[in-house]
């Protein structure tokens, strides 16, 4: 069984050697430390805080400070700092003089629960280590509780998770739980329509009856920045977020409604299908569809449209983002 207390045996130690905060110091622009800022979750928090330079000086953490995405960054004003999840001094180093962190953490990259578990962890004690006074965190519900399965990449959050609530209950450091649902970004990626024949395309999604709770994740962005301007109400609080729910006729109808050239299908793939699939990561996908259809993954539609009211549906999503979806169902062929 994997436990947090394998990584951390006493999370009620007390941080004494602070690196510094300015968060008492200053009344000018907050220090945010943005994790992930070179990809789609952290690259939309970073962008959308630094259209407001008065309020956020943004520092996007990055391993590879020389890539087009972190250089874009920079020329919008963000300062980009190289460190590595896996390496406590640089974390402190990113983290110095900042007031909030957001976290999010990468289980693809290598495909391995503990090793996403100890970065995460390493990220909060940093933090607390450098006084940062909250902690904004993409995590997740425990899927292997809640269905008896393993789903790596969503269970890995959910212990980082626990270990947040531990060493806020302790330090009195300030967090915010963000839960987001299925990234409408998927579809012009690792669920783009894959092609059956010529012009006709299968969105296989294993929903069997169910709805999906979707959302963009470039709009979470506009989600942060609605709670760092009132950071107190959502002290110690888990978001669940959503923007829709959708049935699969819902998502084969809103394809073929703006590609008339083409024809989309609902091949009524099922879990157990997905589970015989050998991708690498093709059970945790399983899982993760399997708890989604479980009912146990709520969302709130209506507090996510408080938080940004002009987040994108669907049917608008796609309309927006048409090409990036063209150019997947291109590489499709």
């Amino acid at each position: 069984m994997f436990r947090l207390d394998w990584f951390r045996k006493d999370p009620s130690e007390k941080y004494r050697m602070g690196c510094g905060s300015s968060f008492d110091a200053s009344d000018g622009p907050r220090t945010v430390v943005v994790f992930g800022s070179t990809g789609l979750l952290g690259g939309a928090i970073a962008r959308r805080l630094l259209q407001e330079p008065f309020l956020y000086k943004v520092r996007c953490v990055t391993r590879r400070s020389s890539g087009e995405k972190a250089r874009e960054l920079a020329e919008h004003g963000a300062v980009i700092v190289n460190a590595d999840l896996g390496e406590t001094k640089s974390l402190e180093k990113a983290l110095e003089g900042a007031d909030i962190m957001f976290l999010t953490t990468h289980y693809w990259e290598e495909k391995n629960k503990e090793k996403e578990v100890i970065k995460g962890l390493n990220a909060i004690d940093a933090a607390i280590q450098c006084g940062v006074k909250h902690i904004i965190f993409n995590g997740s519900e425990n899927v292997k509780k809640i269905i008896g399965k393993e789903c790596n990449h969503l269970d890995s959050k959910s212990a980082i998770e626990e270990y947040i609530r531990e060493v806020g209950n302790t330090t009195g450091i300030n967090f915010t739980i963000l839960r987001l649902p299925f990234w409408l970004e998927n579809f012009y990626s690792v669920f783009k329509p894959h092609k059956l024949k010529h012009a006709v395309y299968a969105v296989a999604l294993p929903l069997e009856g169910s709805e999906l709770d979707v959302m963009s994740v470039e709009d979470v962005g506009e989600i942060v920045a609605s709670i760092l301007r009132r950071p107190r109400q959502y002290y110690g609080k888990t978001l669940n977020l959503s923007v829709e729910s959708l049935s699969m006729e819902n998502i084969v109808d809103t394809f073929n409604r703006h590609f008339d050239n083409r024809k989309f299908t609902d091949p009524k793939i099922r879990i157990k299908d997905m589970e015989k699939f050998q991708f690498p990561g093709s059970k945790d996908l399983a899982a993760m569809f399997e708890f989604y259809q479980s009912g146990q993954a709520v969302r709130d539609i209506k507090l996510t449209r408080k938080l940004n009211p002009h987040a994108l549906t669907f049917d608008r999503w796609l309309s927006e983002n048409r090409d990036k979806v063209e150019e997947a169902l291109r590489e499709a062929n």
